[in-house]
């Protein structure tokens, strides 16, 4: 049962992923829609949106309807494929084919050391969540600051978060969650943010600007 369970979590997650990036790339070849998400407040409107549905997708997840799960699931993922379109314009497409199929290695690796139940998970959540609000913290700061140095280590300490997120978050999943579509919705929501974040920090690490 708990295969079955994880597999539906992971066709979510990948069919989350594959919205993202289809709508990051059609939007990077629209000058209108470019146009109307990042000039005046259209960036800001969307982020507002992603944290709205973010937080109507946790409380509510064990309450709605099926259907209601889904969309909000789907939607977040186009909303973060509007904002995702930037990176098709900044870098080159070759080196977010290679951090895209890098980042899907690392998780697989850690996917695999969260469904060991050798491996004692159980206390690492507080761990983790105290020390991505250090980095957040430490990330708005250096807006102001504009660090180079400082931005590269943020980067590697939040990969290595986020890294240590997917292992607990499997787990999670595994133990805790109720196997129902809902839920699978949910774990694919949270495995998604893990994904998205490794990756947006490896191609500020390694990504390569277009010509």
């Amino acid at each position: 049962m708990n295969n079955q369970f994880i597999s539906k979590v992971f066709r979510w997650l990948g069919l989350g992923l594959l919205l993202t990036f289809a709508i990051a790339f059609y939007t990077s070849t629209n000058l209108n829609l470019l146009t109307i998400i990042f000039s005046n407040s259209g960036h800001l409107i969307i982020l507002i949106l992603e944290l709205i549905l973010a937080i109507w997708l946790s409380s509510r997840i064990t309450t709605m309807k099926s259907s209601t799960a889904k969309i909000l699931y789907l939607a977040y993922a186009a909303l973060t494929g509007l904002t995702l379109s930037s990176i098709f314009i900044i870098y080159n497409l070759t080196s977010i084919i290679f951090i895209f199929l890098a980042t899907s290695i690392i998780f697989i690796i850690f996917s695999f050391l969260g469904k060991n139940e050798k491996i004692d998970l159980t206390n690492y959540g507080s761990y983790l969540a105290i020390a991505l609000l250090a980095v957040i913290v430490l990330e708005i700061i250096n807006i102001f600051l504009m660090n180079n140095t400082l931005d590269i280590i943020l980067c590697i300490v939040a990969i290595g978060i986020f890294v240590g997120y997917i292992a607990y978050d499997i787990r999670k999943i595994l133990i805790y969650y109720e196997r129902n579509d809902n839920m699978a919705c949910y774990g694919a929501f949270q495995l998604y943010l893990d994904f998205i974040n490794i990756f947006l920090r490896l191609l500020r690490l390694f990504g390569r600007d277009r010509d």
